[in-house]
């Protein structure tokens, strides 16, 4: 898995449970109409962040209830890394579905990203989950194909282009519990088996700068997801802290990111979330990041 898969996959996530929220499942319902999951429900999310790095990315998410227990979801994002990292400007597009049965749901997902010429991924995803009203636990597998090309000079000077193609798999654990009223707590942990050692392919020293962002914006080779975070209610607001660590599968590197945000109404169907965070990497010290997320609700 990739970093900026992780980062697309919980603007998603945080999208869907801020649209529970709305449905009067979730906080700050009496804040906004009542609003039960049903057909023709949506929600649109817009989403930008920069770092002190000259990192950027911008994102926009739309998630459409089909019928109430089926849910398509677009998600489109450009992310950008200074030229003293990588210099990659990159275009991801997610498209997914997600269908409940009861409290048991499965959900699947297909991913294009890349910089044409420099490096490109295509992922498949598949979960399955369950959710009851104080708990969701999800199990997902990832299959991923990455393309990497290149160019070599032959001894009579002769450029050569080349791709080279490195197959990866992963599994991940995702929980989130609600241990009291105004509470909540989530859990996530992944691991990535790459099936090519990395360290060997070619310009990999420069993409392996991507993952000292502090944004996780561009793709990067990780191993090993950790994360813990929290969820505090206060009437409408909403404030959630989380800490995560990463592990580069090129040379072992340490990447921990610490965040904070905070979610409120600015409308009767429109919610405004700010974020900040901190990047601390074992080779290039750290940084500081900060983004904002508009989230609209409707039917």
């Amino acid at each position: 898995m990739d970093t900026l898969h992780a980062a697309t996959r919980i603007a998603a996530c945080a999208a869907a449970a801020a649209l529970l929220a709305y449905a009067g499942l979730g906080v700050a319902q009496d804040a906004r109409p009542t609003l039960e999951p049903a057909a023709g429900t949506w929600m649109l999310g817009l989403a930008a962040q920069g770092d002190e790095n000259s990192n950027s990315s911008m994102l926009a998410t739309v998630n459409w209830g089909v019928t109430p227990a089926t849910w398509l979801t677009f998600t489109t994002s450009r992310s950008t890394s200074s030229t003293n990292r990588a210099d990659v400007k990159a275009d991801s597009i997610v498209l997914g579905v997600d269908h409940r049965f009861a409290s048991i749901g499965v959900a699947f997902d297909a991913e294009h990203w890349g910089d044409p010429g420099v490096l490109e991924t295509q992922d498949l995803r598949g979960t399955l989950y369950v959710d009851r009203e104080r708990f969701r636990v999800a199990v997902t597998y990832e299959d991923r194909g990455i393309d990497i090309p290149f160019t070599v000079t032959g001894p009579l000077g002769r450029q050569v282009s080349r791709t080279v193609n490195v197959p990866a798999h992963g599994v991940a654990l995702d929980a989130r519990v609600v241990p009291a009223a105004l509470w909540t707590i989530y859990l996530s942990a992944g691991d990535y088996d790459f099936e090519r050692d990395l360290s060997l392919l070619p310009r990999i020293g420069r993409f392996n700068l991507l993952s000292t962002s502090t944004l996780t914006l561009a793709n990067s080779f990780v191993d090993r997801v950790r994360m813990i975070g929290m969820q505090r209610e206060f009437g409408a607001v909403a404030f959630n802290f989380s800490f995560m660590r990463d592990r580069s599968a090129i040379d072992g590197s340490m990447l921990d990111t610490t965040s904070a945000a905070v979610l409120f109404p600015v409308g009767r169907r429109f919610d405004l979330e700010v974020q900040v965070g901190d990047g601390r990497s074992d080779l290039f010290g750290t940084g500081l990041y900060a983004g904002l997320s508009f989230l609209v609700y409707g039917r």
